[in-house]
Protein backbone atom coordinates (compact mmCIF):
# COMPACT_ATOMS: atom_id res chain seq x y z
CA UNK A 1 0.00 0.00 0.00
CA UNK A 2 2.88 2.36 0.79
CA UNK A 3 4.27 1.75 -2.69
CA UNK A 4 0.90 2.55 -4.32
CA UNK A 5 0.53 5.79 -2.38
CA UNK A 6 4.11 6.78 -3.14
CA UNK A 7 3.66 6.16 -6.88
CA UNK A 8 0.36 8.05 -6.89
CA UNK A 9 1.91 11.05 -5.11
CA UNK A 10 4.96 10.88 -7.37
CA UNK A 11 2.79 11.03 -10.50
CA UNK A 12 0.95 14.06 -9.12
CA UNK A 13 4.21 15.85 -8.36
CA UNK A 14 5.83 15.01 -11.70
CA UNK A 15 2.75 16.18 -13.60
CA UNK A 16 2.96 19.55 -11.87
CA UNK A 17 4.77 22.24 -13.87
CA UNK A 18 6.00 23.84 -10.65
CA UNK A 19 8.09 20.76 -9.91
CA UNK A 20 10.01 20.99 -13.18
CA UNK A 21 10.34 24.76 -12.85
CA UNK A 22 11.85 24.37 -9.37
CA UNK A 23 14.23 21.64 -10.55
CA UNK A 24 15.30 23.78 -13.51
CA UNK A 25 15.82 26.82 -11.25
CA UNK A 26 17.79 24.71 -8.78
CA UNK A 27 19.97 23.30 -11.56
CA UNK A 28 20.61 26.78 -12.95
CA UNK A 29 21.55 28.11 -9.51
CA UNK A 30 23.85 25.15 -8.86
CA UNK A 31 25.43 25.81 -12.27
CA UNK A 32 26.30 29.33 -11.14
CA UNK A 33 27.76 28.01 -7.89
CA UNK A 34 29.71 25.32 -9.78
CA UNK A 35 31.27 27.87 -12.14
CA UNK A 36 32.09 30.10 -9.18
CA UNK A 37 33.86 27.24 -7.38
CA UNK A 38 35.85 26.36 -10.49
CA UNK A 39 36.88 30.00 -10.98
CA UNK A 40 38.16 30.13 -7.39
CA UNK A 41 39.99 26.85 -7.93
CA UNK A 42 41.70 28.10 -11.11
CA UNK A 43 42.43 31.54 -9.66
CA UNK A 44 44.20 30.15 -6.61
CA UNK A 45 46.23 27.72 -8.76
CA UNK A 46 46.59 25.26 -5.94
CA UNK A 47 48.97 22.70 -7.44
CA UNK A 48 48.22 20.02 -4.86
CA UNK A 49 44.56 20.01 -5.84
CA UNK A 50 45.27 18.64 -9.31
CA UNK A 51 44.96 15.19 -7.75
CA UNK A 52 41.61 13.40 -7.62
CA UNK A 53 41.39 14.03 -3.89
CA UNK A 54 42.26 17.71 -4.27
CA UNK A 55 39.66 18.41 -6.96
CA UNK A 56 36.98 16.61 -4.97
CA UNK A 57 37.96 18.44 -1.79
CA UNK A 58 38.08 21.92 -3.35
CA UNK A 59 35.13 21.72 -5.76
CA UNK A 60 32.83 18.76 -5.08
CA UNK A 61 32.87 19.09 -1.29
CA UNK A 62 31.65 22.73 -1.19
CA UNK A 63 29.34 22.11 -4.17
CA UNK A 64 27.25 19.55 -2.27
CA UNK A 65 27.48 21.65 0.89
CA UNK A 66 25.83 24.53 -1.01
CA UNK A 67 23.25 22.16 -2.51
CA UNK A 68 22.35 20.84 0.95
CA UNK A 69 22.04 24.36 2.33
CA UNK A 70 19.74 25.47 -0.50
CA UNK A 71 17.44 22.45 -0.18
CA UNK A 72 17.54 22.75 3.61
CA UNK A 73 15.87 26.15 3.49
CA UNK A 74 13.39 24.94 0.87
CA UNK A 75 12.35 22.09 3.18
CA UNK A 76 9.56 24.01 4.99
CA UNK A 77 7.72 24.63 1.71
CA UNK A 78 8.21 21.03 0.56
CA UNK A 79 7.29 19.42 3.88
CA UNK A 80 4.19 21.58 4.33
CA UNK A 81 2.78 20.14 1.09
CA UNK A 82 3.03 16.60 2.50
CA UNK A 83 0.29 16.96 5.13
CA UNK A 84 -0.64 20.52 6.07
CA UNK A 85 -1.61 21.62 2.55
CA UNK A 86 -3.61 18.41 2.14
CA UNK A 87 -5.60 19.23 5.29
CA UNK A 88 -6.15 22.84 4.25
CA UNK A 89 -7.40 21.76 0.80
CA UNK A 90 -9.56 19.01 2.37
CA UNK A 91 -7.89 16.38 0.17
CA UNK A 92 -6.56 14.43 3.14
CA UNK A 93 -10.10 13.13 3.71
CA UNK A 94 -9.76 11.07 0.53
CA UNK A 95 -7.03 9.06 2.23
CA UNK A 96 -8.50 9.00 5.73
CA UNK A 97 -11.84 7.66 4.56
CA UNK A 98 -10.17 4.91 2.51
CA UNK A 99 -9.21 1.53 4.04
CA UNK A 100 -5.59 2.64 4.42
CA UNK A 101 -3.58 2.85 7.63
CA UNK A 102 -2.29 6.25 8.74
CA UNK A 103 1.27 4.92 8.74
CA UNK A 104 0.90 3.92 5.07
CA UNK A 105 -0.30 7.43 4.19
CA UNK A 106 2.59 9.12 6.01
CA UNK A 107 5.34 6.81 4.78
CA UNK A 108 3.92 6.70 1.24
CA UNK A 109 3.92 10.49 0.94
CA UNK A 110 7.35 10.69 2.55
CA UNK A 111 8.73 8.10 0.12
CA UNK A 112 7.39 10.10 -2.85
CA UNK A 113 9.13 13.27 -1.64
CA UNK A 114 12.32 11.28 -1.13
CA UNK A 115 12.18 10.07 -4.73
CA UNK A 116 11.92 13.71 -5.85
CA UNK A 117 14.93 14.46 -3.65
CA UNK A 118 16.88 11.67 -5.38
CA UNK A 119 15.86 13.14 -8.75
CA UNK A 120 17.16 16.56 -7.65
CA UNK A 121 20.47 15.07 -6.48
CA UNK A 122 20.92 13.19 -9.77
CA UNK A 123 20.14 16.38 -11.72
CA UNK A 124 22.74 18.50 -9.92
CA UNK A 125 25.32 15.69 -10.04
CA UNK A 126 25.67 16.08 -13.82
CA UNK A 127 27.93 19.12 -13.41
CA UNK A 128 30.44 17.53 -11.00
CA UNK A 129 30.62 14.44 -13.20
CA UNK A 130 31.57 16.67 -16.15
CA UNK A 131 34.93 17.14 -14.43
CA UNK A 132 35.76 13.59 -15.52
CA UNK A 133 36.30 14.94 -19.04
CA UNK A 134 39.51 16.65 -17.96
CA UNK A 135 40.43 15.22 -14.55
CA UNK A 136 39.62 12.49 -12.07
CA UNK A 137 37.60 12.37 -8.85
CA UNK A 138 37.94 10.75 -5.47
CA UNK A 139 34.98 8.40 -5.83
CA UNK A 140 34.90 7.51 -2.14
CA UNK A 141 34.51 11.12 -1.10
CA UNK A 142 32.15 11.84 -3.98
CA UNK A 143 29.73 9.02 -3.10
CA UNK A 144 29.98 9.73 0.63
CA UNK A 145 29.09 13.38 -0.01
CA UNK A 146 26.01 12.46 -2.05
CA UNK A 147 24.91 9.95 0.60
CA UNK A 148 25.39 12.48 3.40
CA UNK A 149 23.42 15.17 1.56
CA UNK A 150 20.58 12.73 0.89
CA UNK A 151 20.39 11.44 4.48
CA UNK A 152 20.45 14.92 6.02
CA UNK A 153 17.82 16.33 3.68
CA UNK A 154 15.68 13.22 4.06
CA UNK A 155 15.82 13.69 7.84
CA UNK A 156 14.81 17.35 7.59
CA UNK A 157 11.87 16.38 5.37
CA UNK A 158 10.79 13.93 8.08
CA UNK A 159 11.05 16.71 10.69
CA UNK A 160 8.86 18.90 8.49
CA UNK A 161 6.41 16.08 7.89
CA UNK A 162 6.01 15.44 11.62
CA UNK A 163 5.47 19.12 12.41
CA UNK A 164 3.09 19.74 9.49
CA UNK A 165 0.79 17.01 10.83
CA UNK A 166 -0.09 19.39 13.71
CA UNK A 167 -0.62 22.43 11.50
CA UNK A 168 -3.78 23.73 9.81
CA UNK A 169 -2.29 26.89 8.34
CA UNK A 170 0.30 26.76 5.53
CA UNK A 171 2.12 29.98 6.49
CA UNK A 172 2.34 28.99 10.14
CA UNK A 173 3.51 25.51 9.16
CA UNK A 174 6.33 26.94 7.01
CA UNK A 175 7.43 29.21 9.85
CA UNK A 176 7.40 26.52 12.57
CA UNK A 177 9.26 24.01 10.39
CA UNK A 178 11.85 26.66 9.54
CA UNK A 179 12.37 27.42 13.26
CA UNK A 180 12.69 23.70 14.07
CA UNK A 181 15.34 23.13 11.39
CA UNK A 182 17.16 26.32 12.41
CA UNK A 183 17.18 25.09 16.02
CA UNK A 184 18.90 21.85 14.98
CA UNK A 185 21.52 23.88 13.11
CA UNK A 186 22.08 26.33 15.99
CA UNK A 187 22.77 23.46 18.39
CA UNK A 188 26.30 23.25 16.98
CA UNK A 189 26.78 26.98 17.48
CA UNK A 190 25.43 26.77 21.04
CA UNK A 191 27.83 23.90 21.78
CA UNK A 192 30.72 26.38 21.69
CA UNK A 193 29.42 28.07 24.86
CA UNK A 194 28.18 25.13 26.92
CA UNK A 195 31.47 23.77 28.23
CA UNK A 196 31.14 20.13 29.37
CA UNK A 197 27.84 19.71 27.50
CA UNK A 198 29.29 20.77 24.14
CA UNK A 199 29.94 17.21 22.97
CA UNK A 200 26.33 16.18 23.61
CA UNK A 201 24.86 19.18 21.81
CA UNK A 202 27.11 18.64 18.79
CA UNK A 203 25.73 15.13 18.38
CA UNK A 204 22.23 16.60 17.88
CA UNK A 205 23.24 19.13 15.22
CA UNK A 206 22.12 18.41 11.66
CA UNK A 207 25.25 19.70 9.96
CA UNK A 208 27.94 18.02 12.07
CA UNK A 209 27.32 14.48 10.65
CA UNK A 210 27.17 15.95 7.14
CA UNK A 211 30.72 17.29 7.53
CA UNK A 212 31.94 13.73 8.04
CA UNK A 213 30.23 12.54 4.86
CA UNK A 214 31.56 15.45 2.80
CA UNK A 215 35.05 14.59 4.02
CA UNK A 216 34.61 11.06 2.68
CA UNK A 217 33.88 9.36 6.01
CA UNK A 218 30.74 7.18 6.12
CA UNK A 219 30.14 6.98 9.85
CA UNK A 220 27.59 4.42 11.09
CA UNK A 221 26.75 6.72 13.99
CA UNK A 222 25.88 9.54 11.57
CA UNK A 223 23.73 7.21 9.43
CA UNK A 224 21.87 5.99 12.54
CA UNK A 225 21.37 9.58 13.74
CA UNK A 226 19.66 10.67 10.52
CA UNK A 227 17.64 7.45 10.39
CA UNK A 228 16.47 7.92 13.99
CA UNK A 229 15.47 11.54 13.38
CA UNK A 230 13.44 10.42 10.35
CA UNK A 231 11.74 7.58 12.20
CA UNK A 232 10.90 9.66 15.30
CA UNK A 233 9.26 12.51 13.42
CA UNK A 234 7.40 10.25 10.99
CA UNK A 235 6.07 8.33 14.00
CA UNK A 236 4.99 11.62 15.60
CA UNK A 237 3.15 12.53 12.40
CA UNK A 238 1.44 9.13 12.33
CA UNK A 239 0.42 9.46 15.98
CA UNK A 240 -1.04 12.93 15.45
CA UNK A 241 -3.11 11.90 12.43
CA UNK A 242 -4.37 8.81 14.27
CA UNK A 243 -5.88 11.08 16.91
CA UNK A 244 -8.24 12.62 14.38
Amino acid sequence: MIKSIALHELRLVLCNRKTWFCLAALHALMGIIFNWLISIYLKDKIIVTTTAYGITEKIIHPYYAWFSLLILFMTPMIATQILCAEKVNKTMLNYQTAPISTASIIFGKYLAVNLILVLAILAVSILPLSLLLSSSLDWGQFIAGILGAYLMLSATLAVGCGISSFMHNITRSNFIIFLAILSFILLEWAAQYTGPYAMYLQHFGLLNPLKNFLSGVINLQSVCYYACISYIFLTIGTWELNKK
